[in-house]
């Protein structure tokens, strides 16, 4: 077997498996993060963060856990649900924020200096979200499905329907290995009680 040819068997058995246990990752901690426990942060700086034609106000906030202090950078989203807009808009949204205004915030208990002014803002239904998680496991089932019909059609001498039937196997029995193994590591992540 040529160097190649393992890179290629690497690649495409690791691929799928590492894509689908980061979907499954991210979507368990965005899940837990509506749980995180709420402090008060003081804000020490407003900016304006420009996205193309639209600005938002872009916070500073320090914050303190046990003692130790961390600071974040966070945008805030307006009681409609509102993160951007004109530039007069996000001034006067900004307004709000003045440096030394208190603010809540909510933090991750296990990483601390992971922080979110609101744990709605982290959805699981963020087309955004969806989208990048749907486009990356296309993406490595593609690269799983290229390189399972090549060693398979080479090293086991298999042709027409069987190729395909191996090839539909392999493919989705190492997207539910990396489904268990994202469950085995975020159930890992769990505090002990």
């Amino acid at each position: 077997m040529s160097i190649i040819t393992l890179l290629i068997l690497i690649l495409m058995f690791i691929t799928p498996i590492i894509s689908v246990m980061t979907v499954v990752l991210r979507f368990a901690e965005i899940k837990q993060s509506a749980n995180w426990p709420q402090i008060t942060g003081e804000v020490t700086d407003v900016r304006l963060s420009q996205s193309g034609r639209e600005y938002q106000p872009l916070l500073e906030i320090a914050y303190t856990v046990d003692g130790e202090a961390y600071s974040s950078r966070q945008y805030p989203v307006s009681k409609s649900g509102k993160a951007k807009g004109s530039k007069k808009w996000a001034r006067e949204f900004s307004l709000q924020f003045k440096p030394g205004t208190a603010v809540s915030l909510y933090y991750d208990p296990r990483r601390p200096k992971r922080a979110t002014l609101s744990p709605q803002q982290m959805r699981t239904s963020d087309s955004r979200l969806q989208l990048t998680s749907g486009i990356m496991i296309l993406l490595s089932v593609g690269i799983h499905l290229l390189g399972a019909r090549g060693i398979i059609a080479s090293y086991l001498d298999l042709s027409g329907s069987s190729v395909a039937i191996t090839m539909l196997i392999t493919t989705v029995v190492t997207l539910l290995l990396g489904g268990a193994l994202g469950l085995l590591v975020q159930e890992m992540r769990q505090p002990k009680i």
